[in-house]
């Protein structure tokens, strides 16, 4: 990354200059050089790859980047004066970001770059920082914005697995819970919690808490005793559970597959099938096209991750209305 290194040491050298300079020249002489150190070309006018003044919601987005034109961005960035601090109204474009369903968002003052995860399940926007990088502190700056900003990184959907396990291990170390949610278009506050899933609870087929309990491996268990509430475990494994009713009344056989991430599901060959339940945040992720997920006739507040390719939906308390998804990919991983 020596051309990055490199156009931050010319940034700081000058910096002087930027001192009273207004967003358009911090666009033109320090973002827009970052950003083609790190892999992103804004002159082709073929990909259309960074594009300006991008409109989202009620508002206008200083950049979007995009992966291909014909799909929707997958970072947005909000440029601000040099050294202009940056506060709670700004962090409007990560809510912008999360309406358009767009994974990444960036506020930056040129010096300062604060990176946020939207879809992050969290009580607040500032709880979706994942990353605040200093440019003075230039090492530092340089793994950072490779990490979650090298262009290589976010079309493999690297960055946002690099931001997946930041935002895990922030809540690790500062013991934060974070409250599960069911976003609505509207204000960024108006956030519905799903109701705690008790282990007595009533399932429609074996599958249960306590049987989701007994079949996670013995690291994983310990891992989510560690970092979660029992009420956000019980949402996960009660998501699980029927999910697995719902698999095993079709007469179809998958076995769980549990990570510290996510339960997959596997046939009795242990190949992989294109279904998997996150742990955080608690969705619904099925391996299908976005043309395929639109042709569904029952979704549950359907986005689609291009990274990914996988249709992903927040999970419903009554899982069933998933079950035309969770069919549809069954038959096509299965080959039937």
């Amino acid at each position: 990354m020596n051309d990055l290194r490199n156009t931050i040491a010319h940034i700081l050298e000058h910096e002087q200059h930027l001192s009273n300079a207004n967003e358009a020249t911090l666009q033109q002489y320090v973002v827009l050089p970052i950003l083609r150190a790190l892999g992103w070309d804004d002159t082709n006018l073929a990909s259309m790859e960074v594009l300006p003044e991008y409109k989202v919601e009620s508002r206008r987005a200083d950049y979007a980047l995009h992966i291909k034109r014909e799909e929707r961005p997958a970072v947005l960035i909000e440029c601000k004066r040099w050294g202009q601090p940056i506060g709670k109204n700004e962090e409007q474009i990560c809510f912008y970001a999360y309406s358009g369903n767009i994974p990444l968002a960036i506020i930056t003052n040129g010096k300062l770059w604060w990176f946020y995860l939207s879809r992050w399940e969290a009580p607040s926007l500032s709880d979706r920082i994942f990353c605040e990088t200093d440019i003075e502190n230039r090492e530092s700056a340089v793994t950072n914005l490779e990490k979650y900003l090298l262009k290589s990184n976010v079309v493999s959907g690297e960055s946002e697995l690099n931001a997946e396990i930041a935002l895990e291990e922030k809540e690790k170390t500062d013991s934060f819970k974070p409250v599960p949610i069911h976003p609505k278009p509207g204000p960024a506050n108006g956030i519905i919690d799903p109701k705690p899933i008790e282990p007595e609870a009533t399932f429609s087929g074996e599958w249960t808490i306590e049987r989701i309990k007994n079949s996670l491996p013995e690291e994983v268990k310990r891992y989510y005793e560690a970092n979660y509430s029992e009420d956000r475990r019980n949402i996960f494994y009660g998501r699980v559970a029927e999910t697995q009713n719902l698999i095993q009344a079709k007469g179809w056989i998958l076995d769980v597959n549990f990570t510290t991430r996510y339960c997959g599901f596997k046939n009795k060959k242990r190949v992989v099938f294109g279904v998997r339940i996150t742990f955080s945040p608690p969705r619904f992720f099925a391996k299908i096209t976005e043309e395929e997920a639109d042709s569904l006739s029952n979704q549950y507040e359907c986005r689609y991750d291009s990274g990914r390719k996988s249709a992903f939906y927040t999970i419903p308390e009554n899982v069933s209305e998933l079950l035309p998804v969770l069919e549809f990919a069954y038959k096509k991983h299965s080959g039937i």
